[in-house]
């Protein structure tokens, strides 16, 4: 199974979860096999500041993803996630190594409710530039 997990670092597994899925700067490939994991590789967001609609979604989908574990991200993110049957957690914190036990533990729920991290820093004017369908996608 291969679990995919937007970061802030790339040092291992004591970086923290992003809170922005699109704006995260690397993407965590964490494979488990039995409940354990088996390798854990990090790569750059190749999308991170300037991605339209679907195009970070897509990086994961075809990164052969089965689990999305995030801090927060847009409306269509999630319903393109869910209609390519990835289970999606949202509302991650913590570090990647935190995030990951959660989910193998079975504490994080796939319940989401709305990009948390956009509405907390106030709509598009915490973000540099125009907002023009961004909202959809992180």
């Amino acid at each position: 199974m291969l679990i995919v997990v937007p970061v802030m670092g790339n040092e291992g597994m004591n970086v923290n979860v992003s809170e922005h899925f699109g704006h995260a700067p690397f993407f965590a490939f964490v494979e488990v096999e039995d409940g354990k994991i088996t390798s854990v590789e990090f790569n750059d967001n190749p999308f991170e500041g300037n991605h339209s609609q679907g195009s970070v979604p897509n990086f994961v989908i075809q990164s052969g993803a089965n689990v999305l574990i995030a801090g927060s991200m847009g409306q269509r993110a999630y319903e393109i996630f869910v209609q390519n049957g990835i289970d999606v957690y949202p509302y991650a914190e913590g570090t990647l190594k935190e995030a990951v036990a959660s989910y193998l533990s079975g504490n994080l729920k796939s319940n989401y409710t709305g990009d948390r991290a956009h509405d907390r820093e106030g709509g598009c004017s915490g973000h540099k530039g125009e907002c023009s369908g961004h909202n959809d996608e992180q």
